[in-house]
């Protein structure tokens, strides 16, 4: 480029002169240029012309600044304001909680699923009945569910039995007055009272009873074995209360612990007296205390009614007959609901331990 102020021949795309700093506005036309500036043009423009389609082109003196275009992700589509979804678009408006369908049973819950069992009678299972609506049934006592079964029991099927207990006490008393010898009526009532053990079991479990069972131990090869086993387990109460000072408390420990000898008998012919007395103590572990506050709630009630009846008794005239009609009574029943709990309490705890 010629500055126009002073002539000079300047380099094509100077901005300004390069010896008296004219700023150079415009180019000067190819036909007053002199030959080597044309020619130097030729061959800057070549190279321009063929590396315009590449690269920006770039100058000896000061590059041209060309502009930058923001790169584009082809590969991602651009999406409007308008294909937002709405829930973007929304304020926040905090986290919403979800009711808890556990504290409350849904409304039609009384009605179970087809197969299903009556509500109450089943544990959950597939989510049904919901949770919290369904209560695992309280269990009785020990205590309250002997009194409840023997009761309920001698309320439906008392006379049989009550007969069978006044015919076994009868041949009790018969043995004593005709026997002279303990030695003679005392295995006579041992067997005696095996025969009414073996009647209040089976009657209690709903088998067939009758007077021939009373006199079930006095068969041929029986009698010696069944005396000696009830006669070994007395034997054992009385040598474990002559220990001093504690012997009491340790023979009424061991009663309990030897209370299921007749039944084992009764259940197992071959097995031995001896055999016998271990089977009951391990059958028995855990239960003696409880077969024990039966028992007190027993004989303390009888106790308290004689008690009472004792001093009614000084009442003139009716007194001393509602005395002896209480005394006729106990003696009558005490019998029959002692051997019934007796049975009441061996079926429970068979069941709750077999042996």
């Amino acid at each position: 480029m010629i500055c126009q102020k002073c002539g000079t021949e300047n380099v094509v795309g100077a901005k300004f002169c390069a010896k008296c700093g004219t700023v150079l506005t415009a180019q000067e036309p190819v036909s007053t240029a002199s030959p080597h500036v044309e020619n130097v043009e030729q061959t800057q423009s070549a190279p321009q012309s063929k590396a315009s389609s590449t690269e920006p082109v770039q100058n000896a003196g000061q590059p041209q600044e060309l502009p930058i275009k923001p790169l584009q992700n082809v590969d991602q589509p651009q999406v409007s304001h308008q294909q937002v979804p709405q829930t973007h678009q929304q304020p926040f408006q905090g986290f919403q909680q979800q009711p808890n369908t556990n504290s409350q049973p849904p409304q039609n819950f009384q009605q179970p699923p087809p197969g299903y069992p009556p509500h109450g009678s089943f544990p959950p299972q597939d989510g049904y009945p919901p949770h919290g609506a369904y209560q695992q049934p309280a269990q009785p006592g020990f205590v309250s569910d002997v009194f409840s079964k023997a009761f309920g029991f001698l309320f439906n099927k008392p006379l049989l039995l009550w007969g069978l207990s006044l015919l076994g006490s009868l041949l009790a008393l018969l043995a004593i007055v005709f026997s002279v010898l303990p030695i003679i009526w005392f295995p006579i009532l041992l067997v005696l009272q095996l025969g009414l053990v073996n009647i209040f079991l089976c009657g209690y479990r709903g088998q067939n009873i009758n007077s021939n069972q009373l006199f079930e131990g006095f068969k041929k090869g029986k009698f010696l074995r069944n005396a000696g086993g009830m006669g070994w387990m007395s034997l054992w109460v009385c040598i474990w209360a002559m220990i001093p000072f504690v012997g009491i408390v340790i023979s009424i420990i061991k009663y309990y612990s030897y209370r299921f000898v007749p039944y084992i008998l009764l259940s197992d012919p071959d097995i031995s007296a001896t055999d016998a007395l271990k089977k009951s103590m391990v059958q028995t572990s855990g239960y003696r205390g409880k077969m024990f506050l039966v028992d007190i709630i027993v004989w303390g009630v009888y106790i308290i009614l004689t008690i009472i009846f004792s001093l009614i008794m000084r009442i003139p005239y009716i007194g001393p007959i509602l005395f002896w009609l209480y005394s006729i009574a106990a003696i009558a029943l005490m019998p029959l609901l002692v051997g019934i709990i007796e049975a009441v309490v061996y079926d429970k705890v068979s069941k709750e331990r077999p042996m």
